[in-house]
């Protein structure tokens, strides 16, 4: 393994101690890691002495420690002239790992502990469960809107009860909160889906608003299509002898974005999901981050498939709202392979925000304007200042901003929601976990 610093997925330490067990635990719950012993902080390799002891002391603290027990393997490495002992730690099917007691996870290069809520969804993990198997904390349910779209797309005569545990929507004779989430009733309070029309590209004037706070997340979807609809502009231009259709954002694009949202997120968090379209783009945020287990990359590569929702997730594939599982972002960003502007796919622990930047000509014109801005400098001092620390660290809470351009909270809200309406940065998560990036 070649030393190229610290990670998500690598941990260098000096010496062996008992706080990498820690990192053993996090590793174990949620991906593939290596803790380097033989490196210092500022990355010198110093190396270790008597490594067959040293990996003897490390197997029987992971062993003694670590409940359940992880599998591990060690690996020794000469690196200028000195030896490295490496602790290649593999992602466990038998969630939660605890050391002490407590569950822990990286975060960037830090070992931190999780929260409840990511402690209980490990415990569901590990007995190979999500928050939709589940029961309903209401058993009297409906289903009449689902029932119809099967009836078309299958010619079923009716959604029996033997069908509906055929879908995994029915366990031990209760409903499932996969099932509840799809009826007509859906008495999930954490199903919200925000969705909001602004009049420019900033968070100005509304123009127009709907809360989707009930009803089957089936028909949500088709509330989300409508929405885009009524306030995206659709037209048809023509090319030689053929009508091609021009649309401000692509509709498969958008369709995708939106269906990866109400299959994926955490209905665990009470946290709405969101819609915003502005007069540049479309955001569509989804609360809860990306499933256990699964790193930014491999999600934004598009190819691997883990569905938090498993038993939604079938039903959105039966239905043909998706094609298939792990297409989606791929199919997002196949609508932009030939324009000038991209989708922006932004990950933080808290959600995940889909950026479909319009494509038609005003729009991209609007954004070279705005390269122009950033290029030639002509951002105010203050302004300069905030997209060079949002720059340096993305994520960076605004209160870490107020504090270095030096004004009050109302004065740094609105320059940042200036920067906003520009297109340059994009604000991402909910609450305390709120923080900005540059949009690419």
């Amino acid at each position: 393994m070649e030393l190229t610093g610290e990670s998500k997925n690598v941990e260098y330490k000096q010496e062996y101690s008992k706080t990498i067990l820690k990192t053993v635990c996090a590793y174990a719950n949620f991906h593939d890691g290596y803790i380097v012993l033989g490196v210092k902080d500022d990355h010198i390799v110093i190396g270790v002495d008597k490594i067959d002891e040293l990996k003897l002391s490390v197997e029987n603290a992971i062993n003694d420690a670590v409940l359940p027990s992880p599998y591990y393997e060690f690996e020794i490495e000469e690196v200028e002239d000195s030896s490295l002992l490496f602790i290649k730690v593999y992602k466990g099917d038998h969630t939660p790992y605890t050391y002490q007691g407590k569950s822990y996870m990286r975060r960037d290069t830090s070992t931190i502990q999780v929260d409840m809520i990511t402690n209980q969804n490990l415990i569901l993990a590990g007995r190979n469960l999500g928050y939709e198997d589940l029961p309903s904390p209401v058993q009297i349910l409906t289903f009449d809107y689902f029932e119809n779209l099967m009836k078309r797309q299958y010619q079923i005569t009716t959604l029996s009860d033997d069908l509906m545990r055929t879908l995994g929507l029915i366990s031990d004779d209760k409903y499932n909160i996969a099932a509840s989430l799809l009826s007509d009733e859906n008495t999930i309070d954490s199903s919200v889906v925000q969705l909001v029309a602004f009049t420019d590209a900033g968070v100005g004037r509304i123009k127009d608003r709907m809360e989707l706070s009930s009803g089957s997340i089936l028909k949500q979807f088709k509330d989300c299509m409508d929405f885009y609809r009524k306030h995206i502009n659709i037209g048809e231009i023509i090319e030689s002898a053929y009508r091609k259709t021009v649309e401000d954002v692509p509709f498969i694009a958008y369709r995708e974005a939106v269906a990866n949202m109400l299959v994926h997120r955490d209905y665990s968090v009470a946290v709405d999901a969101r819609i915003e379209i502005y007069s540049n783009r479309i955001e569509i945020v989804s609360p809860g981050g990306l499933p256990l287990g699964m790193l930014r990359e491999e999600y934004i590569d598009g190819k691997l498939s883990k569905p938090r929702n498993r038993k939604i997730a079938d039903i959105f594939l039966r239905l043909k709202i998706i094609e298939k599982l792990a297409t989606g972002i791929r199919r997002i960003k196949e609508q932009y392979m030939n324009k000038e502007v991209k989708p922006s796919f932004l990950v933080s622990e808290n959600a995940v925000v889909v950026v479909l930047p319009y494509v038609n000509e005003s729009i991209n014109q609007n954004r070279s304007l705005v390269k122009e801005v950033r290029d030639t400098k002509i951002l105010m001092d203050k302004e300069k200042i905030a997209y060079e620390l949002i720059r340096h660290q993305p994520m960076i809470k605004r209160v870490e901003i107020q504090k270095h351009i030096e004004l009050e909270k109302s004065q740094t809200i609105e320059l940042l929601n200036k920067l906003r309406a520009s297109g340059i940065i994009i604000k991402v998560g909910n609450g305390p976990a709120t923080g900005y990036k540059i949009l690419e």
